[in-house]
């Protein structure tokens, strides 16, 4: 797959390319100090303030690409997953 597919698929699946995603996650001082567990539970909260305010349905693309979002980060970080 071409670097300008990836990009676009990314992009439509978490609202930037995974790479941007990344640098802007291991440049915050929440992963140097707390890992990537608390990034994930802070994306969650962000999905809780969105849902709650989701009148006329305004977020829920913005809350389907953070969602996306976190479950990359748990399975690229393996939490919560176990070799069956």
């Amino acid at each position: 797959m071409s670097i300008a597919i990836q990009n676009s698929r990314e992009i439509q699946m978490y609202g930037s390319p995974k790479a941007q995603i990344m640098e802007s996650i291991e440049r915050s001082i929440t992963y140097k100090f707390s890992g990537i567990g608390m990034i994930i539970c802070g994306y969650m909260s962000d999905i809780q303030e969105m849902n709650e305010r989701n009148q006329n349905g305004i977020y829920t693309e913005t809350i389907r690409q953070t969602l996306n979002i976190c479950k990359m980060l748990m399975m690229d970080n393996e939490l919560g997953f176990k070799n069956v």
